[in-house]
């Protein structure tokens, strides 16, 4: 008994099994996150990963891109362009997590469970919605860590509301017809879509301020549901420790019930 104490007190051959497997992991974990971890978001990377399981999949693609359930995240990863900002977004998808913020799930449950609305919204607005409302979040955190807001996203330079998406709406939106005016889903789906995209934008070389007005004049009452939602959840804290003030959920149900409101009485197809 005494020698098989001593086995461990004193390592041979290089050192115990146990020894070299923590070598082994130390060794995989630097290999899976080089390139992609620097002094801004290496605490962020062990606070979650302290609480977190997540995997790092590279792979052949073009975009990061991060998928959780529970306590399990991947982020996928594209071989040719490791970055330790694009890291850090999905690292921040991932921390308000942390924060019980699931408003994406939340959105897109509430639309699929309303049979006016499933009709209306497509399956990619809901999940464009639902990272608008993270990156609206993330962003501060973002900017706080050190990076430089054209990092934030990978079209930061890209216009998210051109003179061309406003005319498009405006000329798609409401199809007047004898006696009735018959609104296009797509077009609703689009205008949504914008907004959203617009308010979510960091580039402020964009005059988004005139586009959303002019968005506006084409449909007042949805732009002003739109509005009301998105100024709500610019204001809410979700540090905020009062269990019924923190509540988005709340926010979330006027929102969609203003919307199916708005639906009543118009002919959609």
């Amino acid at each position: 008994m005494g020698e098989r104490s001593r086995k461990w007190d004193i390592p041979r051959n290089g050192g115990s099994q146990m020894h070299k497997e923590s070598v082994v992991n130390d060794n995989n974990n630097r290999m899976e996150t080089e390139g992609l971890l620097d002094d801004k978001n290496i605490e962020l990377w062990k606070t979650l990963n302290s609480d977190y399981e997540i995997v790092i999949q590279k792979e052949k693609r073009s975009d990061y891109l991060s998928y959780s359930k529970d306590k399990k995240t991947i982020i996928y990863v594209p071989n040719d362009n490791l970055n330790s900002a694009s890291f850090a977004h999905e690292l921040l998808h991932v921390y308000l997590r942390s924060k019980k913020v699931f408003i994406g799930s939340g959105f897109a449950l509430s639309i699929k469970e309303n049979k006016v609305l499933s009709r209306i919204i497509s399956e990619k607005l809901i999940e464009h919605v639902g990272n608008c409302l993270d990156h609206i979040k993330m962003y501060p955190v973002f900017i706080k860590l050190g990076y430089n807001q054209t990092e934030f996203i990978a079209d930061y330079f890209v216009d998210k509301l051109t003179n061309k998406d406003i005319e498009d709406i405006k000329n798609h939106l409401v199809e007047k017809r004898i006696f009735r005016k018959v609104y296009n889903a797509s077009a609703i789906d689009f205008f949504i879509g914008k907004f959203f995209a617009a308010n979510a934008c960091p580039n402020d070389f964009f005059d988004y301020k005139k586009q959303l007005e002019k968005l506006k004049t084409i449909d007042f009452e949805l732009f002003q549901i739109l509005e009301t939602f998105m100024i709500a959840w610019k204001n809410f804290d979700y540090n905020d420790t009062d269990p019924i003030s923190r509540s988005y959920n709340l926010l979330l149900f006027d929102f969609i019930d203003s919307l199916e409101n708005w639906t009543t009485g118009k002919i959609i197809i």
